[in-house]
């Protein structure tokens, strides 16, 4: 009786059980009377002993239904229960909220600076708090003067096998190597110092210097300093993924210094449209459809002021027409009669200068070619050179006329032909 008392039964499943047996006991009952043969007295009697007793425990389930709700007792551990149970869903939440706060904190808090020793390094230079273990190993920033020069011929001697095991573009005019670094130089583009080294691979290479060669009278095309090293970043990257690096270094500076040349000679003949030139010059831009072939290439007609939409083209060239007057003296309304010379980047992104007609040097008396300075450009100086050659071509024609006329008196000296150097504006016409 002692161990019945300490076990606990809930109500509810007291209940569960009594209506449960009561349910079993009447479906006994009547698979009972189902099977045996008995009287209706019989019958009526089992009936009855069923009512009663069902009726006995539920009469006990409600008397201990009744006591339960009298006495105080019971109502307190009622309400205690209720209370732990809310006690114990609040402790839930807030073990919860804790776990996800300290993820939140992990990404919340702000890393311990040191101040002091960061106003040490930058008053003084340098560190004086380091332990001592690190100054007994000796680890010296620098090399000395003396181990400086042997590890400068180990690296020069380095650089050239790795030169030696890669093609340089035969546009390259000068390589050298010096003290640790390679000098690449194009003629009228670009110079280049490299190096060894990127991101601590000795494998890749580095570019420690980069400046540009084109330019006119004012100097050359000057670079602002975030531009380099962005450029120099993004050839640096090229490079370590490339086979041939030098190629696409080449490749990549060449195509800048091109669309340089062009603007600079673009900007050049706008100058000279609203200065001197206005009457005695037109241009075009061409488009890049046919460069490349020296023909006819197609173009952009543009006003007078040289205004054109270069919208798609990637580097276009230029189309410089000159003696405009000859059109007007002689009534003739087509613009393809007057000479012209095409500055423009071929299909091997050479800059060349091509004229319109055969004429000849007054230097040489062998065809003129014309070609810009890339490292000085001038157009004007260009222009005047062409008009020279095209006007001393046209004067060879008109005393070959006059020796083919056998009525005219003529000695071999009357006409004589003399070329100087002529920087006047009068070259500007015929």
């Amino acid at each position: 009786m002692a161990e019945l008392g300490q076990q606990t039964v809930e109500f509810s499943l007291l209940v569960r059980r009594a209506a449960e047996d009561s349910f079993l006991s009447l479906k006994e009952l009547v698979e009972q009377l189902k099977k045996t043969e008995q009287s209706d007295t019989d019958k009526k009697i089992n009936i009855l002993k069923y009512i009663q007793r069902t009726r006995q425990r539920m009469l006990r389930l409600h008397v201990l239904a009744k006591w339960c709700r009298q006495v105080p007792v019971v109502q307190y551990c009622q309400q205690l229960a209720s209370t732990l149970s809310s006690h114990d869903t609040c402790f839930t939440q807030a073990a919860d909220s804790l776990f996800f706060m300290h993820e939140g904190l992990q990404q919340a808090r702000a890393p311990i600076y040191d101040v002091p020793s960061a106003i040490e390094v930058l008053l003084t230079g340098s560190y004086q708090r380091l332990p001592k273990c690190i100054e007994d190993m000796g680890i010296q920033g620098t090399l000395t003067e003396d181990q400086q020069k042997p590890a400068l011929k180990k690296l020069d001697t380095l650089l050239r096998s790795k030169l030696l095991e890669v093609t340089l573009p035969k546009e390259i005019s000068e390589v050298k190597v010096s003290d640790g670094t390679v000098h690449l130089r194009v003629n009228g583009e670009f110079k280049v110092l490299l190096t060894l080294g990127y991101r601590g691979h000795l494998s890749m290479w580095r570019i420690l210097h980069l400046e540009l060669l084109v330019g006119e009278k004012s100097g050359h095309v000057k670079l602002e300093e975030s531009r380099r090293h962005v450029l120099g970043d993004d050839l640096e990257r090229r490079m370590s993924a490339a086979e041939n690096p030098f190629l696409v270094l080449y490749s990549v500076l060449h195509e800048l210094c091109v669309a340089l040349i062009m603007d600079t000679v673009l900007r050049q003949v706008h100058a000279l449209r609203q200065g001197r030139w206005r009457d005695a010059i037109r241009f075009e831009l061409i488009s890049d459809g046919g460069p490349g072939q020296g023909g006819n290439a197609g173009s952009i007609q543009t006003n007078q002021d040289g205004e054109a939409d270069s919208a798609g083209l990637k580097t276009p060239g230029l189309k410089i027409i000159y003696w405009l007057d000859f059109e007007k003296n002689n009534g003739v309304s087509d613009p393809g009669v007057c000479p012209f010379i095409k500055i423009e980047p071929w299909q091997d992104l050479q800059v060349k200068c091509l004229h319109s007609a055969f004429v000849i040097d007054p230097l040489t008396g062998k065809e003129a070619e014309f070609f810009l300075d890339q490292s000085c450009i001038d157009v004007e100086k260009l222009l005047l050179r062409v008009i020279s050659c095209n006007r001393y071509t046209r004067l060879l024609e008109i005393l070959k006329n006059l020796r083919k006329v056998g009525q005219i008196s003529q000695a071999p000296d009357d006409i004589l032909l003399q070329c100087y150097e002529d920087n006047s504006g009068s070259a500007m016409s015929k």
